[in-house]
């Protein structure tokens, strides 16, 4: 009984000190990794779990820091920039864009990636008879031809470029769905094999994703680039703007310095695209990032 009595007395004394050195662990010290339910970004669910473009790069860069408690915590992009701001924990945002506004509130990396800019999808039958299999496309001219129905995720920021042109033909009455909810872009994707709409704004990763968990293999989806927007654009990490965050931002830097030229950084996105894009993408990342082939 004595024996037992003293185990439990360890037991209690070795929880209470694991408690206390939990709670001990300073705001520097901790991380919130803002983990965005957007696949395949971050792969929530499905077949496909932990396979998105940054849960890997996630793992890895958090066991180049084991001097820091790392917590992932699923947040909207709205909620991540919001906690960014507000400044009371170290957040740090992975895959996001660089804008001078959300420089006011966050230190960011290196560029660590690139990412393929917005794409029109619509139906490979469509496109043929329609554009000729043109490879870009004027949406706005595009609309005002009365060429089909769009659909759009409502309340969701495509960029300003888009963002204007959108507004403007929504207000002249051309003819545009919205679909609204967290699911709102699979929705439209499955609107449009389905023949409901024409086409559809997305980003060629998510529509390569779409496909591999569509019920629908017969339809094939294309993705057209809009005229006048950049190939891709520089996806960077984000941390809150303070000294503890850019002490994270110095450390991601030597990490992303060490991993940007191997292959295996870019086919994280590869993985992502179909082959068109992918052979695409792997000639914008080499020449950005100037590594020689």
């Amino acid at each position: 009984m004595r024996l037992l009595i003293f185990i439990a007395l360890i037991l209690q004394i070795t929880h209470i000190r694991a408690e206390t050195s939990s709670s001990n662990v300073s705001d520097e010290q901790r991380i919130i990794w803002s983990i965005i339910p957007y696949a395949p970004i971050h792969i929530l669910e499905g077949e496909y779990k932990g396979q998105g473009i940054a849960d890997q790069y996630i793992k890895n860069a958090q066991q180049e820091m084991p001097e820091y408690v790392h917590h992932n915590e699923v947040m909207t992009p709205a909620r991540a920039w919001y906690s960014i701001a507000k400044g009371a924990e170290l957040v740090c945002h992975p895959s996001t864009l660089k804008t001078s506004e959300r420089e006011k509130v966050a230190y960011f990396s290196d560029a660590a990636l690139i990412t393929p800019v917005i794409r029109v999808l619509m139906r490979k039958d469509d496109w043929k008879e329609r554009l000729g299999s043109a490879g870009h496309l004027n949406i706005e001219d595009y609309i005002k031809a009365n060429n089909g129905v769009f659909g759009i995720v409502s309340q969701r920021s495509y960029g300003e470029e888009i963002d204007e042109l959108l507004t403007k033909l929504m207000s002249s009455g051309d003819q545009i769905i919205q679909a609204s909810g967290e699911y709102g872009s699979r929705q439209l994707y499955e609107m449009l094999v389905n023949g409901r709409i024409d086409m559809m704004i997305e980003y060629p990763w998510v529509s390569a994703y779409f496909k591999k968990i569509s019920y629908n293999q017969d339809i094939e989806v294309v993705n057209l680039e809009i005229e006048n927007l950049p190939r891709f654009s520089p996806a960077y990490v984000a941390c809150t703007r303070n000294a503890a965050g850019k002490a994270v931002i110095e450390k991601l830097n030597q990490f992303i310095d060490r991993v940007i030229a191997g292959p295996a950084n870019r086919q994280r996105m590869m993985d992502w695209l179909d082959k068109r894009e992918a052979t695409s993408y792997e000639k914008d990342y080499l020449e950005y990032f100037k590594i020689a082939d």
